[in-house]
């Protein structure tokens, strides 16, 4: 699914958040798993006079139109777009100061299946990883999925914020703060739901707004998860 320009401008307080704690951007180097059409690539290189900026993706459309709009944007020097495997990536150790994962704002509809410890491996001491994501965290019927699949929900990571908690620190990560989005994004949602004409949106909205497994805030969950690399002792 994409939101609009107006729903992202409402979604800013979550770019904003991952901004402010990347910064200072200035000749950092930053890889963006699942970079979809570049959206957030984008969105830090004008932040950044040098550095560089990686985005990585398994959709080769989305990924061919983000080299292309690196290009028209004249944001190619800071940044670079490449196709990467579905559970490993092809980069050395200790490379980059930051890793961004985001889903919230910028979605790719082909999400990878990297570990936190395989990205936490290609940060460097003192690196941050900052990860925004779909949970759902109670089982759904195929009829509730379906109908959210029609609104553009089509991706949803069964799992709880206790297990992505758990995973950063398997990962080694230190200083992981976990912040539930879901506030924010719900008021996109029901301002959606207000203009969308399409009767057979109807249903899927009132599994997502009003009473179901899937509910916002009850069982559906946007969440904002980060940790650092600890330094060497």
């Amino acid at each position: 699914m994409q939101w609009s320009l107006s729903e992202i401008e409402e979604l800013s307080p979550i770019l904003d958040r991952i901004k402010t704690e990347l910064e200072p951007l200035d000749g950092k180097n930053i890889v963006v798993l699942c970079s979809a059409a570049g959206g957030i690539p984008f969105w830090l290189a004008k932040s950044m006079t040098q550095g560089h900026i990686l985005g990585l993706e398994l959709n080769r459309e989305l990924l061919k139109a983000a080299q292309l709009s690196a290009e028209k944007k004249h944001l190619s020097h800071l940044t670079e777009f490449r196709e990467t495997e579905k559970t490993r990536l092809l980069l050395q150790d200790t490379t980059f100061d930051a890793l961004v994962s985001e889903f919230i704002i910028f979605p790719s509809p082909t999400p990878t299946e990297i570990g936190q410890s395989e990205m936490a491996r290609v940060l460097k001491p003192g690196g941050k990883m900052i990860i925004t994501d779909v949970l759902l965290t109670q089982p759904v019927s195929p009829e509730v999925r379906q109908e959210l699949s029609h609104l553009g929900l089509d991706y949803l990571c069964e799992t709880t914020a206790d297990d992505f908690r758990s995973w950063m620190q398997e990962a080694g990560l230190v200083d992981i703060d976990v912040k539930d989005m879901t506030p924010i994004v719900k008021r996109v949602w029901e301002q959606r739901r207000k203009q969308d004409p399409v009767p057979g949106h109807r249903m899927g909205y009132s599994y997502l707004l009003d009473d179901s497994p899937a509910k916002l805030g009850d069982g559906l969950y946007y969440m904002y998860v980060q940790g650092t690399k600890p330094m060497p002792q």
